[in-house]
C-alpha cells in the first residue's frame, strides 16, 4: 500500500455492511478501499445464525419496521442477483412465532400485527414436520416469509462481486487511528504505510465505537449447529429459535449478553439452547453437534444502526450497529448510505438513524427496553 495513494471513500470493517456499501459506491463511479482487520473478511457475519426476518420486537416503531421489510426486499434481489455466479446461501421456509400472551399485548395491532403471519390451532401444529412441543402459554402463527441466509458465503460473493467493480479490499489491516482533518481524512495501521481518503466510513461492527465516538459495542450471542437425520420444513421463534440451514444442518440460538469482547462459547450458554432444542423438538436427542459459536452483534444505545456523519467530524461517517439484523439490512445500508455520501440524499435513511438525531432524542428506546419475543 503506498502512501501516495488516495481514494475518494475508505471502509473501516471487511463485513456485509462494509462489502454492500463499497459495491454500491463502486457502482457509482467513486474510488473505494476497504480495509478489514482479521485473516478473513468480517467477523459477525460469518459469525450469524442467518435467519433474516424483521422482528417482531420493532412492531411498535413504524418507520424502522418499514425499513426492515424493504430490507428483506433488497435483501432477495440480492440474492437474484449472486446465487446464479456464486452458488446458493439462502434457504425460504415458513416461519412458526410461539409467542406468549403477553408478548401479543406488546404488539401495536395484537394477532392483526402485519407480519405476524395467520393464527395456528394446536391440533393444526400436528401437521408439521417435526411436530413442535410448545408450551401451554404459547400461541402460535405461521407466515410463509422465513429466510435463512449463510452469512460467510452470502459476504464472500458481495466481496468478489464488489472487487469485480473496482473496489480494492486489504484484508489483515488493523486501524489504530483515524486522523480527520480539513484536506483528507488518513487511515494510520499497526503496520505498513498510511492509507488517504477524502472521507472515511467506520462499519467496524462491535468494534466501531473503539475508532470513533459513537455508542456501538459488543453483545455476544452463542448458538449450536446440530446435524440431525430430522429435517426441519420450517424456521422456529419463540425465546430462543431453531432453523434449517442452507448447508443442511440446523442451528438453535441465539443467546443476548452483555459480556464486553468476550466471545467464549460457555457451558451455560450451549447447555440452554440445547435444552430449549430437545425439549421442543425430542427428535433432535440424538442430534450430532457439530458446533458450537459465539459472535460479538454490534448494538448501539439507541437500538437501532447508526448510519451517517459522526457529529463533530469533517469527514468521518459510520455504518454500525445493526445488532441481530445486519444480514437482513446490510444491502440497504449500503444503498441508502451511498445515496447521501455520493448524491446527498439521505432520504432513504431513517432520521432515526443519523447519529447526531439519534444521540440527542432522548425518547428512542435503547435495545434494552425492548421485549423479547425472537424473530
Amino acid at each position: 500500500m503506498s502512501s501516495s495513494q488516495r481514494y475518494d471513500i475508505a471502509i473501516v470493517g471487511g463485513g456485509l455492511v462494509g462489502a454492500c456499501l463499497a459495491e454500491e459506491l463502486a457502482w457509482l463511479g467513486v474510488r473505494v478501499a476497504v480495509v478489514d482487520a482479521g485473516s478473513d473478511p468480517g467477523h459477525a457475519t460469518a459469525q450469524a445464525a442467518g435467519v433474516a426476518v424483521p422482528s417482531l420486537r420493532y412492531l411498535g416503531d413504524a418507520p424502522f419496521c418499514q425499513w426492515l421489510h424493504l430490507a428483506r426486499e433488497a435483501l432477495v434481489q440480492d440474492i437474484l442477483r449472486l446465487e446464479p455466479e456464486h452458488g446458493s446461501f439462502s434457504l425460504a421456509r415458513p416461519i412458526l412465532r410461539a409467542l406468549r400472551p403477553q408478548d401479543l399485548g406488546l404488539l401495536p395491532d395484537g394477532v392483526d400485527s402485519p407480519g405476524l403471519g395467520a393464527p395456528v390451532p394446536s391440533s393444526e401444529l400436528a401437521d408439521l414436520r417435526p411436530v413442535p412441543r410448545l408450551t401451554e402459554d404459547r400461541v402460535a402463527f405461521l407466515a410463509l416469509d422465513g429466510l435463512v441466509v449463510g452469512g460467510r458465503a452470502y459476504l464472500l460473493a458481495v466481496q468478489a462481486a464488489a472487487m469485480q467493480s473496482g473496489v480494492e479490499w486489504f484484508q489483515g489491516r488493523s486501524v489504530t487511528e483515524i486522523e480527520d482533518g480539513t484536506e483528507g481524512a488518513i487511515l494510520r495501521f499497526s503496520n505498513g504505510s498510511p492509507l488517504r481518503a477524502d472521507r472515511v466510513v467506520v462499519a467496524a461492527g462491535a468494534w466501531t465505537g473503539q475508532l470513533v465516538p459513537v455508542p456501538v459495542g459488543p453483545q455476544r450471542g452463542q448458538l449450536v449447529v446440530l446435524d440431525s437425520a430430522t429435517q426441519l420444513g420450517y424456521i422456529l421463534s419463540s425465546r430462543l429459535y431453531l432453523a434449517p440451514l442452507p448447508t443442511g444442518e440446523i442451528v438453535v440460538g441465539a443467546t443476548e449478553e452483555d459480556t464486553g469482547f468476550v466471545q467464549e462459547c460457555t457451558a451455560g450458554g450451549v447447555a440452554g439452547l440445547l435444552s430449549f432444542a430437545v425439549r421442543t423438538m425430542p427428535e433432535l436427542t440424538h442430534a450430532a453437534v457439530r458446533a458450537t459459536r459465539a459472535g460479538l452483534r454490534p448494538v448501539s444505545a439507541t437500538g437501532r444502526p447508526l448510519i451517517g456523519k459522526v457529529p463533530g467530524r469533517q469527514r468521518l461517517f459510520v455504518a454500525a450497529g445493526h445488532g441481530g439484523h445486519g444480514l437482513l439490512t446490510s444491502r440497504l445500508t449500503g444503498r441508502g448510505m451511498a445515496a447521501g455520501l455520493v448524491h446527498g440524499d439521505w432520504d432513504q435513511v431513517p432520521l432515526q438513524m443519523c447519529p447526531a438525531e439519534a444521540l440527542t432524542t432522548a425518547s428512542v428506546a435503547s435495545s434494552a427496553d425492548l421485549p423479547v419475543m425472537g424473530r
